[in-house]
């Protein structure tokens, strides 16, 4: 027996209901008790009353009186945590670009394989995309003796950096200069911001740091370094739009318009990245949202399927792929995750 939240399974409805799922995923037709007798060793009337039982249990329902069986979003549910469980095998494993010059072409490479392994809309995320972290503040000063004007250096947790020239408003000695960005560097290898924190929201606790050194200066160079942190907010990589319109009949009109228009508007689309990230850390791997269960009702003839990767232990961003509901989930939980476990491994060994 396999319990199913709510509900109870004998191994013979566990193994009706996957097998109804293969083959309505393969060929998009309502499955038959017929069609599902010829590839098990049971009997038509047999698999008549699983079918049955599953469609009072919600996992199944039907187009119409005489037609075949079609899963539920609960019985997709069911199929995907059961592959998950089991481990989905990595048919082929996803090699991550090389010949790269920095981060984001390697972000846009993994993207486009992705995409072309899996006829599929593929997403990549990095961390300048979803929040950042500030790891270190330097400076560099532009005349001698000037207390006032220096080049700021902000650099990200990601290995990404910006710059910008600041005047204080106040003259400050060099020594004294030096001794802020010290605290400042020290207070921030203590609690680096995390994504979404990019914008100094500890500032208060920031200040309290700094709170032996001059007030103005202090908040001059707060403000830039959150400024400069923002100004890091890159790295979003999508590929494969046409793929997805060559599958007009598994994605209906509405569906296909709604995607369009999620991924024509970044900030839902950083949403849904975001949302995809924290599952993928809370659940130490690969993650599928099954049509509303993204947040997006109108994508409710759709599905994700995303993956945390990392870069020396720290969650860096997410890898995913986006389609119909009636995709091929072994496949695509398997290039996720090949993907994931390829990009963490090429950033840890070459940044």
């Amino acid at each position: 027996m396999v319990k199913f939240p709510g509900m109870t399974l004998s191994d013979r409805q566990r193994e009706v209901l996957l097998k109804t799922l293969e083959l309505y995923i393969s060929t998009g037709v309502p499955v038959s008790s017929g069609a599902l007798a010829e590839t098990m060793e049971t009997s038509s009337s047999t698999v008549r009353a699983e079918l049955a039982a599953l469609e009072a249990s919600g996992l199944l329902t039907h187009p119409h009186t005489s037609a075949g069986r079609v899963p539920t979003d609960v019985g997709y549910r069911y199929y995907v945590d059961a592959l998950i469980a089991e481990g989905s095998p990595v048919a082929g494993s996803f090699e991550a670009p090389e010949g790269y010059g920095n981060v984001d072409e390697l972000l846009r490479g993994v993207s486009e394989g992705m995409s072309e392994v899996s006829r599929m809309l593929a997403v990549v995320a990095g961390p300048g995309a979803l929040g950042d972290a500030v790891s270190r503040v330097d400076y560099v000063p532009l005349r001698e003796g000037d207390g006032g004007s220096l080049l700021l250096v902000v650099s990200m947790r990601s290995g990404s950096s910006s710059s910008a020239r600041l005047s204080l408003p106040v003259y400050v000695e060099e020594e004294e200069l030096g001794e802020i960005l010290e605290a400042l560097n020290a207070w921030l290898g203590d609690r680096p911001l995390e994504p979404g924190n990019t914008g100094l929201k500890l500032a208060r606790e920031v200040r309290m740091a700094l709170s032996d050194y001059n007030p103005f200066a202090v908040g001059a160079v707060l403000e830039a370094v959150e400024v400069l942190g923002r100004a890091t907010d890159r790295g979003l990589f999508v590929q494969g739009g046409s793929a997805l319109l060559a599958r007009l009949d598994d994605l209906d009109p509405a569906s296909l318009s709604a995607v369009v228009e999620i991924f024509e508007r970044r900030r839902w689309l950083l949403r849904l990245m975001g949302d995809a990230l924290q599952r993928s850390v809370s659940n130490s791997g690969v993650v599928v949202s099954i049509g509303a269960e993204s947040g997006f009702h109108n994508l409710q003839n759709t599905s994700l399927v995303a993956a945390a990767y990392n870069h020396r232990e720290v969650p860096h961003g997410v890898v995913s792929l986006i389609g119909p509901k009636r995709m091929d989930y072994d496949a695509a939980i398997s290039t996720v995750r090949s993907a994931a476990e390829a990009l963490t491994d090429r950033l840890n060994t070459r940044f």
